[in-house]
């Protein structure tokens, strides 16, 4: 599948080679470095490769070839105008005068690019099982993973592999390489004097655009719908220039995962059959890593069930794309808090408009003006302080949370620059977190996972509207509601709830109770010290709490799995 990508940047070369590396005729030379991908890449002059999807601002369909002076521009700015002038989901390797070599992530992120350096040379791939490999298991990784609910890093949990961030330049001289930031959040959300209506004009178009482009790529797509708000405009855009769209909705027992009503609602309108599936039971192996090819045990044991019928239905249907509305909530500031009311004083005083935001938050979350104002004093008074992570330590040993005191560092987006809004750092925090749900299966083996709403374009516009703007009316992803008036059938606009599979990881639960305590209390975890294992009695409990700790004890089951398949692997 278009996409897979290795780069081998040696600490010391002649870099006097050929175009092909003579030892390995499948090997690309450039400035010294051998590039292997598993299709031809984009030729940038003869200075540079751009592995992935590209497409040019103001424009629907890839760019196949770059002219003489496109090519030119890009390696006149050392690759940085193809954050301005270009989009997709592309890593692009460039050799500059100077002999370094240039790799950039597309602001997107939706190629990923994992790096790992040794004594003989500097390895980047998009395939981080590729470089795992060469390792183990990071065990302080895993916990400091595990004890942040999955917050964005450059640390994987694997050893000695890091990952290259969206809108990240690594630079490569001789024995050393530097992170530069060519693109960044911060850079789009400072707020635009525009209408809500316009705003909304504005994100139509642009995720219009950006959605077709993504659908003319693909000749067979399967897009996961539920009736949701995110997964409909996907469906909807994709619907009016995809050459073949199929609809699936996965399907559990009880009436909040049975979003099948919803559902053939979205696909009527386009007049698409609605596939369905029941989530198997029998398809999941709690013993079995769910996604060994991610660096992190982030992936849920639900995912085996679709991913059961996915292979199913790509055989059959000939998918060559899988899409999802994955990261909607986040870019479209799915919020709830009183940070758009602070946004909104900060940014404009105390004009007659604050006092709609508040009453706008209070028809959303359902509190009391005096509650919003109270938090929202509270978060005004420390606007210069940065906001807590969410924390989790369930199940965790005090000894392991003890280690938890010496700080790492952090994202370089959770760092916001003088004079930023507090609900705009929220949002960008969505965004980095919106980065886990990208890559869905070996791209090397299966079709692509396109989650099209994270493109840089739509990913900038939603940045740049005000946060007061989304809870506009009271309700959730507002200007996005408005976006789609007459797109997305109506009665999925006004959805303000969506079902999932928390039903069916409850059964994997209770058909898994006895195996979870044995795979924990002799697992790899435990002879790390990084359990507290009395969470399995906690999670036996009828009650609510019970049901909680029952989906953090897969959630520790799921890293176990994980770490064993890599342990393993190591061995090997």
């Amino acid at each position: 599948m278009p996409g897979y990508f290795r780069l081998e940047v040696p600490r010391r070369s002649d870099r006097n080679g050929g175009k092909r590396a003579k030892e390995d005729p499948s090997a690309l030379l450039l400035c010294g470095a051998r590039l292997w991908c598993d299709e031809h890449p984009l030729e940038i002059g003869g200075d540079g490769y751009l592995i992935g999807h590209l497409f040019k601002r103001g424009a629907t369909s890839r760019v196949l070839d770059l002219c003489e002076a496109a090519a030119e521009k890009i390696l006149a700015s050392g690759g940085r105008s193809l954050a301005s002038d270009y989009w997709g989901g592309y890593v692009a390797i460039l050799a500059r005068p100077d002999g370094h070599i240039a790799v950039f992530r597309d602001p997107s992120g939706l190629l990923p690019v994992y790096y790992r350096e040794d004594d003989r040379c500097l390895t980047l791939s998009s395939d981080a099982a590729e470089l795992g490999k060469h390792g183990g298991v990071n065990y302080p990784a895993m916990l400091r993973f595990l004890a942040s609910a999955g917050a964005p890093s450059r640390e994987t949990c694997l050893e000695d592999v890091r990952l290259l961030l969206p809108g990240e330049g690594l630079i490569v001289a001789g024995g050393s390489h530097q992170l530069e930031s060519w693109w960044s959040p911060w850079d789009w959300t400072q707020v635009r004097h525009r209408s809500y209506a316009a705003a909304a004009k504005e994100l139509r178009a642009v995720a219009l655009d950006c959605i077709g482009s993504w659908t003319s790529c693909f000749d067979s797509i399967l897009v996961g719908v539920s009736g949701g708000l995110d997964s409909s405009i996907v469906a909807c855009a994709a619907a009016r220039r995809a050459a073949a769209l199929h609809c699936l909705t996965m399907v559990e027992d009880d009436a909040i995962g049975d979003e099948r009503r919803y559902a053939s609602i979205l696909t009527t309108a386009l007049g698409t059959p609605l596939l369905e599936a029941n989530y198997d039971l029998g398809a999941v192996d709690i013993g079995r890593a769910v996604a060994p090819h991610h660096p992190w045990p982030h992936a849920p044991f639900y995912m085996q069930a679709i991913e059961a019928v996915h292979d199913g239905l790509r055989r059959e249907q000939k998918i060559d794309a899988f899409f999802s509305g994955n990261g909607g909530d986040n870019i479209f500031c799915s919020i709830r808090s009183a940070t758009p009311f602070v946004d909104r004083f900060m940014a404009q005083g105390p004009r007659h408009g604050l006092f709609d935001t508040l009453r706008d938050l209070s028809d959303l979350t359902g509190a009391s003006g005096t509650t919003i104002l109270r938090h929202a004093w509270d978060r005004y008074r420390d606007v210069a302080r940065p906001p807590s992570l969410h924390r989790d330590y369930s199940g965790l040993s005090s000894a392991a949370i003890a280690e938890l005191e010496h700080p790492r560092p952090s994202h370089p987006w959770m760092q916001a620059p003088e004079g930023g809004l507090p609900g705009k750092a929220a949002h960008v925090r969505l965004l980095a977190r919106a980065q886990r749900s990208i890559e869905l299966y070996p791209r090397r083996t299966h079709p692509r996972h396109i989650p099209p709403l994270l493109s840089q374009p739509i990913v900038e516009t939603c940045l740049s509207i005000p946060t007061w703007q989304w809870v506009a009316g009271g309700r959730d992803r507002s200007v996005a509601r408005a976006a789609f008036k007459s797109v997305v059938p109506a009665e999925l606009l006004r959805r303000t709830s969506k079902g999932g599979p928390g039903g069916f990881m409850h059964r994997i639960y209770q058909a898994n109770a006895e195996r979870a305590g044995d795979l924990l209390r002799n697992g790899l975890l435990a002879r790390a010290g990084l359990l507290d294992l009395s969470i399995l009695e906690a999670a036996s409990r009828p009650t609510a709490q019970g049901f909680e700790k029952a989906q953090r004890v897969l959630e520790l089951c799921a890293a176990e799995s994980w770490a064993r398949w890599w342990s393993d692997v190591a061995r090997s």
